[in-house]
């Protein structure tokens, strides 16, 4: 063979090396059936720039995290992954925030009204409002309207009836 036809040829064979390689498209493709397949990886999104894998999103765990990487190992094409999915901090949701908020408000009005030694009325708390309700007398009214502002709500709502 000359040496015009042996660099013809390793050319042909670069082309049709470069040809079989998947295209990100189809790559992008098959990691993204490849997360589907565990619904723990739903916010898991993956972006493919020249077969780099990049995986970004949050999930629950440590393993989640692990296993976005790993469930890919049977896509072809991919030269490497950076995982950069990051896991939710533990600790209470914004919802159980609210409401242990909520809790201490209640206990400290509880307190109070037992300290002013206000009876007949009750309390609850919702987004850091306090609503009073029950029967109290006009002399007790000004302690139980303290002791539910002492308590750190945002507001009180009176819906006490003065007793005769």
């Amino acid at each position: 063979m000359n040496r015009r036809s042996l660099l013809f040829l390793f050319f042909g064979l670069l082309i049709f090396i470069t040809a079989c390689k998947p295209s990100d498209e189809k790559i992008t493709a098959a990691v993204q059936s490849a997360l589907d397949n565990n619904p723990s990886l739903n916010s898991v999104s993956p972006s493919v720039n020249d077969g780099v894998v990049t995986l970004n999103g949050e999930v629950e765990t440590e393993a989640d995290k692990e296993l976005a990487e790993s469930s890919l190992s049977r896509v072809n094409g991919i030269k490497s992954i950076n995982n950069s999915v990051t896991v939710k901090p533990k600790g209470p949701s914004p919802e159980e925030v609210k409401k242990m908020a909520d809790e201490r408000i209640l206990t400290l009005v509880n307190q109070n009204l037992s300290t002013y030694k206000v009876q007949g009325v009750n309390a609850t708390v919702e987004d850091s409002v306090v609503t009073l309700t029950g029967e109290i007398t006009r002399a007790n009214l000004q302690n139980a309207m303290k002791a539910a502002s002492e308590s750190g709500a945002a507001r009180v709502e009176n819906k006490m009836t003065i007793k005769r």
